[in-house]
């Protein structure tokens, strides 16, 4: 489940890609991207830092905004297979990301 209320914003869920090996900053994070009509939204899985899980529990995914970037203001630079954004004095890092290739991929 997203934490995002996509209604208020007026946006809808466009594409998404999952399990995005993710640098922001210094801090490392499995993301998942979703695209909408406005932004680019990085989202987190707030379960991943629970050490309290024991083996043999699996709860529901519970993911948070990390950065919404509006698409107007996405700059972005491909190096190899990854992906470098400057936003707001931060650096984020896609691994083995694309990123041109998933925004101009056809929606199914």
């Amino acid at each position: 489940m997203y934490n995002y209320d996509f209604k208020k914003e007026n946006e809808s869920i466009l594409k998404e890609i999952i399990n995005i090996n993710t640098k922001i900053g210094n801090k490392y994070y499995i993301t998942n991207l979703i695209l909408t009509e406005k932004n680019l939204l990085i989202f987190y899985d707030m379960k991943n830092e629970d050490y309290k899980l024991g083996v043999g529990i699996n709860p529901f995914p519970n993911f948070y905004l990390l950065f919404s970037i509006p698409l107007k203001d996405l700059n972005y630079e491909i190096k190899e297979n990854d992906t470098y954004i400057k936003t707001n004095n931060q650096e984020i890092n896609f691994y083995d990301l694309k990123l041109e290739e998933f925004l101009n991929k056809e929606i199914k």
